[in-house]
């Protein structure tokens, strides 16, 4: 492969997110917090920066150019070859909502405390990946992602992982009405698992859902917690769906909302707002990840 231009998405430590590297700061507020804990933040806040001066060494002996930005300040890229997420999990779904149809190399930054099940690489292995890749002997995995629409307005974002369907107070009941196809049902629980083939092995797995393979289009879904106290039952609780299945969750709530990959983007379901769950038409391409890997804990 060839490389002209390279982008490094980088993620922050919470030792430096909130301020712990400034004396001041951590002074005031380390009576407040166990001295075991700071010294396990400050551990991993070293670690992601011991990864991200490795990466930028690796690049500079290819002799690659590169920018780096912190995934906070993150747009939609265009024009680089590459892009390499630079934390964990988190950092590349990040990343996957902005990168559209340029590859990505997913490195964990602290193997010990993150969670990364999308990084092919680490500190220790980027050296060899990034040869890999160069010498185009490194595995590209197109991951299908989820394209929304709320009242047949597509959203900017694609889900790589999955969505939580829910009200906006945990402890809320959702109330909406589930369409798969030409069934429908309407519906109180805690909330909808919507993922990919690629999310299946997260939250959905922990509730309940199957392990798909990583190259599979199907989407799958489940209800979490259904409330069956006036008798009702039940028929679409959980179950894979082709990809020209029609998916369509109506809400009867005034507070709902779709998470989409996680807390961090969230848009507001009101009462009868429609989401619409299709197939993106772009899969996000992803490095060096095994095709067969199904453990993501």
């Amino acid at each position: 492969m060839q490389i002209v231009r390279l982008l490094v998405v980088y993620k922050k430590s919470y030792y430096e997110l909130y301020g712990y590297e400034d004396p001041k700061r951590r002074d005031g507020t380390a009576h407040q917090r166990s001295a075991s804990i700071l010294q396990t933040m400050k551990r991993s806040h070293e670690e992601n920066r011991q990864t991200l001066t490795t990466v930028c060494q690796v690049l500079d002996a290819a002799n690659v150019p590169y920018d780096c930005i912190y995934r906070g300040e993150l747009e939609p890229v265009s024009g680089y070859d590459l892009i390499l997420s630079v934390g964990g999990d988190g950092t590349l779904l990040e990343v996957s909502r902005y990168a559209g149809n340029t590859p990505v190399l997913g490195v964990n930054s602290d193997p010990i405390r993150s969670t990364a099940f999308f990084c092919a690489a680490d500190r220790t292995t980027i050296g060899e990946r990034f040869g890999d890749l160069l010498n185009d002997t490194l595995t590209l995995l197109p991951l299908t992602r989820l394209q929304l629409a709320i009242n047949d307005q597509v959203l900017p974002f694609y889900a790589l992982n999955d969505l939580l369907i829910a009200h906006i107070n945990p402890a809320a009941m959702a109330a909406y009405d589930l369409a798969i196809g030409a069934e429908s049902e309407r519906q109180k629980s805690s909330g909808i698992w919507i993922s990919t083939a690629a999310g299946s092995t997260a939250g959905i797995r922990a509730a309940g859902g199957h392990v798909l393979p990583l190259h599979s289009r199907k989407r799958q879904y489940l209800v979490r917690e259904p409330y069956t106290g006036n008798g009702q039952r039940y028929h679409l609780l959980k179950g894979i769906i082709v990809p020209d299945t029609p998916l369509e969750v109506t809400s009867r709530m005034r507070r709902g909302g779709v998470f989409i990959d996680g807390p961090h983007l969230r848009y507001a379901l009101g009462l009868g707002d429609k989401l619409s769950v299709t197939l993106a038409p772009t899969p996000l391409h992803l490095y060096g990840l095994d095709p067969k890997r199904q453990n993501r804990f």
